[in-house]
């Protein structure tokens, strides 16, 4: 982006306050974001004029490939390419016939033809019977890098607790039918050429703070996370490409356009805001200066800066009068007042906090903690619930990335033999005790966007063997370890966050990789250090788990050669492109499914994204499971309606979809039933409503209710 950008003015004003005789410096100043909407519709437009001048050479280049070539089957596919390149160019061109990336016009501009919608016919979310009130206590393993949204390790795993899922967007999806419900925007309309949808602003759409939201905060939202004062690469170059303008059309309306049409457009068009008030000292210093502040938000929940414990705990309160509190799609969610998570690095030592009813819900993932650990008094008395549910949710890709940067993953026949190395049926069988399956490949679980026809490559000492020897290493030393010709072994690092079971997995895929004469050298680290690693790309092979979002896959980020490397060819940091692998058709096959129009370019382009990817082995996948199994204390209810069944059934972890709640009567009685000795029914359920698939609103009216 253009260096000027950060030479705007910060109209630094120094206020003297004097406290304890000390005189201390209290600064002031702009935000910059007036400069910078001027400076960056010029750098888009000077950005869009290159794009254009180099498609137009590549074009005649091709032209010219096309002319010359007698071979009819080289000729279509040159032909392929040059209808590619003609479309993406005067995609562009489109764009510069625009006002600029950021414009502002009137209402009395937006078209009068468009049809509004509302999504209001949708049903209802959540249980009527949800109580409001009551702290839900849950644990984190490690305290946060950083509070702030974006920036420098923002992108933690505690992030989406703070952020992800709570901030509103304009639209949302509806977790039954995956039609478009409102946000904060009550009304949209989409233009007549499917690249523009015109947000109307709820009125009462408010931040946490109380200062309403505007039309303008989603240009604000935009500005904090593309100017320079951040390091972003990913949502600079996603904004820069895939968004053509944002328009303001006063306080309450505002348009987005994207570079192509896509499905559920106004969804994949909409933004969330950034109160401007909250960022007027956003500068250079950004990272230091906001690094445990936490902006206005207009979900449900926000963090007060008592709430904030270093290395201890963070706990998130529900918005006072919270401005959704009585929206339909809101009403029953987000129910209980302060969400507590404490920090404890053990999972045994939360375990004992949850047993004696300091922690309200804990995940049994780990079979020992499902057959064994919970056979406990609590369980057995009945103030302990235990539950397995099914969910339709994408499976997240947790596996082995290989970095194809580091000299020993390079070599094709290496990766391969490491994926017939790594011995996942017997981690199932041992360590799951059989209830796992093997995941096949990176994005299992989208339905029709997912490939049938990959499976993962199963463990075989003789097929590994096989690829090792083609790469050089065919002498096995006294160790029992391969190595080539110079002497060197055949040894790959492992990195990854330490948990008890994958500690003990990791232990198991070593020895088993032995037979196959391959080391693998085990790195443990704290979950955050490890992911640090990662992100900063000196890992070799990490094992690790992206979060995955319905209803369509995203490739660009993970594979695109511009999340690789940067303009002098080293590793690009801070993006999720953990492979480093460069490929032009991958280039092209991840562009297609961001741009992609229909549902049919989507499947088709993801199902050979995926074949590329179990090919070049780039990502080795380990285990999955189709549920969930919790445990949590009785007085933590669940929706119980004719749609919903304990959960949401889009949701990956059902503590996240925040339709529970605390009945504080039950936690009385329960708390009480422990000191006298009283025993309630044992419970253990099985919710199985949504485990091939989720059923129609008709089918789902017509069933008979599960009683829990």
């Amino acid at each position: 982006m253009l260096k000027s950008i950060l030479s705007f003015s910060l109209g630094l004003l120094a206020l003297l306050i004097s406290s304890c005789g000390d005189d201390e410096v209290a600064v002031k100043r702009s935000s910059g974001f007036d400069h910078f909407v001027k400076e960056y519709n010029l750098y888009i437009a000077d950005w869009l004029d290159k794009q254009v001048t180099s498609l137009e050479a590549s074009q005649k280049k091709v032209e010219e490939e096309i002319a010359g070539e007698a071979d009819l089957e080289k000729k279509a596919q040159l032909e392929k390419k040059l209808a590619s390149l003609v479309e993406n160019k005067n995609n562009y061109i489109l764009r510069q016939e625009m006002e600029g990336f950021f414009s502002f016009k009137t209402e009395e501009d937006i078209p009068k033809d468009i049809e509004w919608q509302d999504g209001a016919d949708e049903p209802e979310i959540g249980d009527p019977r949800a109580k409001k009130g009551g702290t839900l206590r849950y644990f984190i393993p490690d305290y946060p890098p950083t509070l702030r949204p974006i920036g420098p390790n923002a992108n933690s795993s505690f992030r989406g607790k703070v952020y992800d899922e709570i901030e509103l967007s304009l639209v949302g999806l509806h977790p039954i039918t995956q039609k478009i419900i409102p946000s904060l925007a009550n009304e949209w309309a989409v233009s007549e050429d499917g690249r523009t949808v015109y947000y109307r602003l709820d009125p009462a759409a408010t931040y946490s703070d109380g200062v309403k939201v505007k039309a303008k905060d989603y240009m604000f939202f935009l500005y904090i996370r593309l100017s320079d004062n951040i390091s972003a690469p990913f949502q600079k170059q996603y904004y820069r490409e895939q968004f053509a303008n944002v328009t303001v059309y006063g306080d309450h309306l505002l348009s987005v356009t994207l570079k192509t049409p896509k499905p559920l457009m106004p969804f994949f068009a909409s933004l969330s805001p950034a109160a401007p008030h909250f960022y007027n000292e956003y500068g250079p210093d950004y990272a230091e200066r906001y690094q445990w502040r936490i902006p206005p938000t207009t979900g449900a929940y926000t963090v007060k800066k008592k709430d904030i414990r270093p290395g201890r705990s963070i706990t998130l309160s529900r918005v006072k009068d919270w401005w959704a509190k009585d929206k339909k799609f809101k009403k029953y969610t987000c129910n209980v007042d302060n969400i507590k998570y404490l920090v404890i690095a053990e999972q045994n030592k939360a375990f004992e906090l949850f047993k004696i009813g300091e922690i309200d819900y804990f995940p049994l993932g780990q079979p020992e903690y499902w057959y064994e650990k919970m056979d406990i008094k609590p369980y057995f008395n009945g103030y302990i619930t235990k539950s397995q549910f099914y969910n339709v949710y994408p499976r997240v890709p947790r596996g082995f990335y290989l970095n194809v940067h580091q000299p020993i993953i390079k070599d094709l026949n290496v990766r391969l033999g490491i994926s017939h190395a790594v011995n996942f049926k017997k981690v199932n069988t041992i360590l799951f005790r059989g209830d796992g399956e093997r995941l096949e490949h990176f994005s299992e679980g989208f339905g029709r966007y997912s490939n049938p026809d990959i499976e993962a490559n199963k463990f075989s000492i003789s097929k590994a063997r096989e690829y090792f020897s083609k790469a050089g290493f065919t002498k096995q030393n006294q160790d029992g370890y391969l190595m080539n010709d110079k002497g060197k072994v055949l040894s790959v690092e492992v990195n990854w966050g330490a948990h008890p079971l994958i500690d003990s997995m990791m232990n198991l895929l070593a020895e088993e990789a032995k037979k196959a004469g391959l080391k693998l050298s085990l790195d443990k680290q704290q979950p955050t250090n490890a992911f640090r690693k990662m992100l900063q790309k000196q890992h070799v092979m990490a094992y690790s788990g992206w979060g995955v979002t319905p209803p369509f896959p995203r490739y660009y980020q993970f594979f695109h050669s511009m999340n690789a490397f940067d303009e002098k060819g080293n590793p690009k940091p801070q993006t999720n492109n953990m492979n480093l692998y460069v490929d032009p058709e991958l280039d092209s096959l991840t562009e297609k499914v961001r741009g992609a129009r229909t549902e049919d370019e989507i499947e088709k382009a993801s199902h050979r994204v995926q074949q590329i990817v179990h090919d070049q082995a780039l990502f080795i996948p380990g285990l999955k499971t189709s549920y969930t199994r919790t445990a949590y204390w009785q007085w933590l209810k669940w929706p119980n309606t004719k749609q919903y069944e304990f959960s949401s059934p889009i949701v990956y972890i059902p503590i996240e979809n925040y339709l529970y709640w605390i009945d504080e009567d039950v936690k009385k009685e329960t708390l009480k039933a422990r000191r006298e000795g009283k025993k309630f029914p044992e419970k253990e359920y099985t919710f199985e409503l949504y485990r091939n698939g989720i059923p129609s609103v008709e089918e789902l009216e017509n069933r008979e209710l599960k009683k829990f």
